[in-house]
C-alpha cells in the first residue's frame, strides 16, 4: 500500500506530531505500507501512484478540504484545543483552526484520535459520525522510556537537579496549570522542577515559577534528558484542566515514575487506574494527592508497578496495525 503524508509534518520539526508521525510510519513499514511526502497546497495533494492520503496531525489541513479527493483521505486529530470560558471568544487563530481542520475532519472517510474523550469532542464540534471515528492510542518507545537508569548520572550532571522533586514535562502553558502545581509543592515544601520551552501566551506562568524559590525551570531540554528526567523525578504531575491523550503519563509509567493527574479530560482514561488523581483542580486537592505518593513509599511503589504494566499495553506494533486496518478498510 502506498500512503501519501504531507510534507510539512514528516520533513520538518512538528513537536509532538513529527514525532508521532514517523513512530507510526516506522511500525506500518514493515507490514508492507510505503509512505512518502506530498506538496501542500489549498486543495488535498494530488501525489501520482498513492493509494490513500493520510493527515497525520491537524498542521497542514488543506484550506479547501471539503473538494473531494481523488483518492481516500484518513485525518489524524490528536486533540481539540481546550474549552473556552463561558463568555469568552475564541481568537482570530482559533476560529481559523476550527474552520480548516473542521473542513477536513467532516470531509475525510476517516477520523482517527488518541482517546474516547477527544473521539467525544470530535464528534460534537465537527459533527463527524461514530462510524468514520477511530479511536487509536499511541505507543510508548521502550527504548527510551524504561526504568533502567544507566548513564542518567552523566546526563543529568550539569542540570544540577534536586536530591527530590516534583516534575512537570512540557510548556509552562495555561493549559498545564502550572500555577496551581507551584502552589501545591510551595504547601508541601517539595522542589518543582519544569522542563518545557515556553509558548505564546506563557508570560504570565514563567513569572510566577520565576517568583517560586523552590521551582526550577528548565526551559526546553534535548530529547535525550525527557526520560532520564522522567525517571530521576519522585512524581510526574499533571494536573492539566484539559488533555487529550496525556502520552507523557505513559512515558513516566514505563520509566517506573509514579504519576499524580487530574481528574480531567483523557487523563484518568489514559492512565487507566495506575495513577493518583487529585480530585477537583484545587491547591488543596493538588497537594493532597501528591503527598500521598511523596510520604508514603508503598504508595508509590505500588503506583510504580501498576504504571509499569499499564505502560507495557501501548505499543507502537498495536498502534500501526491498527491504522493498517482502518486503511485497508479505506482502499479495500
Amino acid at each position: 500500500m502506498r500512503v501519501g503524508v504531507p510534507g510539512k509534518v514528516w520533513e520538518r520539526r512538528v513537536g509532538g506530531d513529527t514525532a508521532h508521525a514517523r513512530a507510526l510510519y516506522e511500525g506500518l513499514r514493515p507490514l508492507g505500507v510505503n509512505v512518502g511526502p506530498l506538496a501542500e497546497g489549498l486543495l488535498w495533494p494530488r501525489g501520482t501512484g498513492i493509494d490513500l492520503l493520510h493527515y497525520p496531525a491537524a498542521t497542514g489541513a488543506p484550506v479547501l478540504a471539503p473538494v473531494p479527493a481523488r483518492v481516500p483521505v484518513c485525518a489524524t486529530l490528536h486533540g481539540l484545543p481546550p474549552h473556552r470560558p463561558a463568555g469568552t471568544r475564541r481568537t482570530l487563530a482559533e476560529r481559523i483552526w476550527y474552520r480548516r481542520v473542521g473542513g477536513m475532519a467532516r470531509a475525510a472517510d476517516a477520523v482517527v484520535t488518541a482517546s474516547e474523550f477527544s473521539a467525544g469532542r470530535i464528534r460534537r464540534a465537527f459533527g463527524v459520525p461514530a462510524r468514520r471515528l477511530h479511536v487509536i492510542p499511541p505507543g510508548v518507545d521502550t527504548g527510551r522510556f524504561h526504568p533502567g537508569a544507566d548513564g542518567d548520572a552523566a546526563l543529568l550532571g550539569p542540570v544540577r537537579l534536586p536530591e527530590r522533586f516534583v516534575l512537570s514535562l512540557g510548556p509552562p502553558s495555561p493549559r498545564a496549570n502550572v500555577p496551581l502545581l507551584v502552589e501545591a509543592t510551595a504547601r508541601l515544601g517539595v522542589p518543582l522542577v519544569v522542563a518545557g520551552g515556553p509558548g505564546g501566551g506563557d508570560a504570565r506562568t514563567v513569572r510566577v515559577l520565576d517568583a517560586a524559590p523552590h521551582a526550577r525551570r528548565l526551559g526546553a531540554v534535548p530529547g535525550a534528558l525527557v526520560a532520564p528526567l522522567l525517571r530521576a523525578a519522585a512524581v510526574l504531575a499533571v494536573p492539566s484542566p484539559h488533555g487529550g491523550c496525556g502520552l507523557p503519563v505513559l512515558e513516566a509509567m514505563a520509566c517506573g515514575t509514579p504519576v499524580v493527574i487530574s481528574d480531567r479530560g483523557a487523563l484518568p482514561e489514559t492512565a487507566g487506574g495506575a495513577a493518583r488523581i487529585a480530585r477537583g483542580l484545587t491547591v488543596a486537592g493538588l497537594a493532597a494527592a501528591l503527598a500521598e505518593v511523596l510520604d508514603d513509599e508503598s504508595a508509590a511503589v505500588g503506583l510504580r508497578e501498576l504504571g509499569l504494566g499499564r505502560a507495557r499495553a501501548f505499543t507502537w506494533d498495536a498502534t500501526a496495525r491498527r491504522h493498517l486496518e482502518v486503511f485497508q478498510t479505506l482502499v479495500g
